[in-house]
């Protein structure tokens, strides 16, 4: 009976290709019933014009410094470095990786912003800055965040590592396993607060990668590190009040974090996040004398950037590239641009970007990229997936839909 039933679809199937191709479409329906099942597309714009390039060049800033990188931070290029792979004690500045693994704990639930803390012993014993928090204190998460944020506290930086993962020591182990996971070469800690000088180090790229991983997978850190000032437990008997150790936070505009750092071995440094005109910048800093000049050239590094770099949009988010409406499918597929697709250029220079797409759309599953090129060389890619949801036809469906255009 099921060979009776082929050969009668059979029939039926090869009736059908032979009235395709007396009304020519003969490779639609030829394409449904062998499984020719991919689309696949490109496209071409016109060139953007005018538009300038990243060039090299020397200059001379941060002279007082021992290290210092400025990366501009959707594309990870650097626009300035000097000594950039120095491995150097970060002082506080090692709280950022400690507020990313704060932060990825808040992602995946292990705690919350109003989760409690009891504070023990050993963060009370910590020296350097420090929220002066007190055996006993009952304590949330939010209010631990600004006082690491703010404050640069050290004891609060030691309650949160404790909590996450029972004891300093197993939280540096995740620290130093984060280093591994971002593929950082001249990083390793030995605690979370930046007070140890023994086999605790940087780098200016290293320190700018996580700081850049950070703000970009956790923009919220820039609520904080924002702050000019504020308080914890506010409403109670034991206010505390949180001055901002960054200086130029609130009297620099645009200028929203990052951290500050200073121990009598790594001196004065700081990393600074600023953004504007839909660019953003890290810098980061060691080996100053004085606060002054820290805060001065590390100021005057990201002023340069802005003064010799843009970021040009060459293509924008949700830009539909295609639209395709296929047998297969139940929906029409409209291929648009996943993100906005920038390019790091130098003020100074003008040239011309073309933009390209590739694409396939196979098996339900949209995919592809935004390809920009500049005299030939491929510059930068975007990502292409479909706007919504593909559905694809079941059996009965396909066949429906067949007959139906041959009917008509």
């Amino acid at each position: 009976m099921c060979i009776a039933f082929c050969y009668i679809l059979h029939k039926i199937t090869y009736t059908l290709l032979v009235i395709y191709m007396k009304k020519r479409i003969f490779v639609l329906i030829a394409a449904c019933i062998f499984g020719l099942f991919s689309i696949q597309g490109n496209a071409v714009e016109e060139p953007l014009e005018e538009q300038p390039t990243v060039t090299t060049e020397t200059v001379d800033l941060c002279k007082g410094s021992t290290a210092a990188i400025l990366v501009e931070t959707s594309t990870g290029k650097v626009l300035y470095n000097k000594e950039k792979d120095r491995r150097l004690p970060p002082a506080s500045m090692t709280k950022i990786m400690t507020l990313l693994l704060i932060y990825e704990a808040l992602e995946s639930n292990q705690i919350t912003k109003s989760t409690m803390l009891t504070i023990g012993e050993e963060p009370t014993k910590v020296e350097g800055s420090k929220a002066f928090l007190s055996i006993g204190d009952e304590i949330n998460v939010d209010e631990l965040l600004k006082c690491i944020c703010i404050a640069s506290a050290n004891d609060a930086a030691i309650a949160m590592a404790m909590h996450l993962a029972g004891s300093e020591a197993a939280f540096v182990d995740k620290m130093n396993a984060k280093v591994d996971e971002l593929g950082l070469k001249n990083t390793h800690f030995s605690d979370c607060t930046g007070l140890s000088s023994r086999n605790h180090y940087t780098s200016a790229y290293d320190l700018a990668k996580i700081s850049n991983e950070l703000i970009k997978k956790y923009p919220d850190v820039l609520n904080y590190t924002n702050l000019q000032e504020d308080y914890i437990r506010k409403d109670t008997s034991k206010p505390f009040w949180l001055v901002n150790t960054n200086k130029m936070i609130g009297r620099v505009k645009n200028l929203d974090g990052l951290k500050t750092g200073y121990t009598s071995f790594s001196k004065y440094c700081i990393t600074l996040h600023m953004k504007q005109d839909n660019m953003g910048l890290i810098t980061v800093v060691f080996g100053y004398d004085k606060p002054t000049t820290r805060n001065a050239e590390s100021l005057e590094l990201l002023r340069w950037g802005y003064a010799n770099y843009k970021l040009d949009k060459v293509v924008s988010k949700d830009k539909v590239v295609d639209s395709i409406n296929h047998i297969l499918y139940k929906n029409r597929v409209n291929v648009i641009v996943e993100d906005d697709v920038y390019y790091l250029s130098k003020r100074s220079e003008q040239l011309d970007y073309d933009v390209k797409y590739e694409y396939s759309l196979e098996n339900g599953e949209c995919s592809g990229k935004v390809l920009i090129y500049l005299n030939d060389q491929l510059i930068q890619e975007g990502k292409l997936i479909s706007q919504d949801d593909v559905h694809r036809k079941n059996f009965f469906e396909l066949w429906g839909t067949i007959f139906t255009k041959i009917l008509t």
